[in-house]
């Protein structure tokens, strides 16, 4: 999933903040804000249709992604001072989907998502069926990725594909994505992105899911 970008032809001015794998200890704050960047997504505005409980509810749910993600990937932060303003949730080749294991590992934190979203869970277990089936095996995957609203088109979600692509690209290793969001996906193609396959509706009246990717680069 993903927020942030400039508009075309604007000089890129890389922000103050730093980058780098995130701490443990700031994974409540890094679900916040994912779940803010993240409420306005056609995709989540489907499945989490109540508006005033969205933020809460996706926050929970990136809670348990983080947690995973932590020990099974690799999460990228971008930080000004001690708040942080982005997020990249990525697992190696091999990692995702997630095994009965890991999910019986994640079984305390199901049981808070599903009081928190009620009636909405059988969408999100959907939503999670229908992106997972599509991941290749050789791919890293982008599992979640965001920047903070109010400090979005400024140049760190830039600042964060950069520091995840770089060293694929040093490896020759492909990636893959998905967005529900339409305008997103010029964003990627400009990154090297290209889709996928077709692209799957979440329903029959949408919204749709793009699936992306980005081939190995050679080395060198």
């Amino acid at each position: 999933m993903d927020a942030g970008g400039r508009p075309p032809g604007t000089p890129r001015v890389d922000p103050p903040d730093t980058v780098g794998w995130l701490d443990p200890h700031d994974r409540v704050q890094a679900a916040a804000v994912l779940a803010a960047a993240l409420a306005d997504d056609p995709g989540y505005a489907h499945l989490f249709p109540v508006a005033a409980r969205r933020e809460r509810e996706l926050s929970e749910v990136y809670r348990m992604t983080l947690a995973d993600g932590l020990r099974h990937g690799r999460v990228l932060a971008t930080k000004l001072g001690d708040e942080i303003t982005g997020v990249l949730a990525m697992y190696p080749p091999g990692t995702y989907p997630m095994t009965l294991r890991r999910w019986l590992r994640q079984t305390g934190r199901l049981a808070r998502i599903a009081a928190c979203t009620r009636e909405h869970s059988r969408g999100i277990i959907r939503f999670g069926e229908l992106t997972s089936r599509g991941v290749p095996a050789d791919s890293w995957y982008v599992e979640a990725f965001g920047v903070r609203p109010d400090l979005q088109r400024a140049g760190r979600g830039s600042v964060l594909l950069r520091q995840f692509l770089a060293p694929l690209d040093r490896l020759g290793a492909p990636s893959y994505l998905e967005t529900t969001n339409e305008t997103n996906v010029g964003y990627y193609q400009r990154r090297g992105y290209t889709e996928a396959h077709d692209v799957v509706p979440l329903t029959p009246s949408g919204p749709l899911i793009y699936p992306m990717s980005r081939p190995a680069r050679p080395a060198g």
